[in-house]
């Protein structure tokens, strides 16, 4: 139960970096709209809870997880590239 509770914080940090990413668009100018906010926040979720595991893999402190986990879900989509890129370049 204890992990569990924990990858549940990793997906809402990720979550609240998304929103976070998108509310700054929304600051300098793009339209809000309901649908991409809500894509938004579901790949945000995704990519930063990846990001996190893959901090954990890297055996990095629990911190450093969380944190990895919010800027993944800031990056959204430029982090599922770079986790792909990596992975790629570390099965050739």
């Amino acid at each position: 139960m204890k992990y569990f509770t924990v990858e549940i914080l990793y997906g809402l940090i990720a979550v609240a970096g998304g929103i976070a990413k998108y509310l700054a668009g929304y600051i300098n100018g793009i339209p809000f709209s309901f649908k991409m906010f809500l894509s938004s926040v579901f790949v945000s979720g995704f990519s930063g809870y990846m990001f996190a595991i893959m901090a954990i893999t890297m055996n990095l402190p629990v911190p450093m997880q969380f944190m990895m986990a919010g800027t993944g879900g800031f990056f959204g989509d430029q982090t599922m590239k770079y986790i792909m890129d990596y992975l790629h370049s570390k099965l050739k």
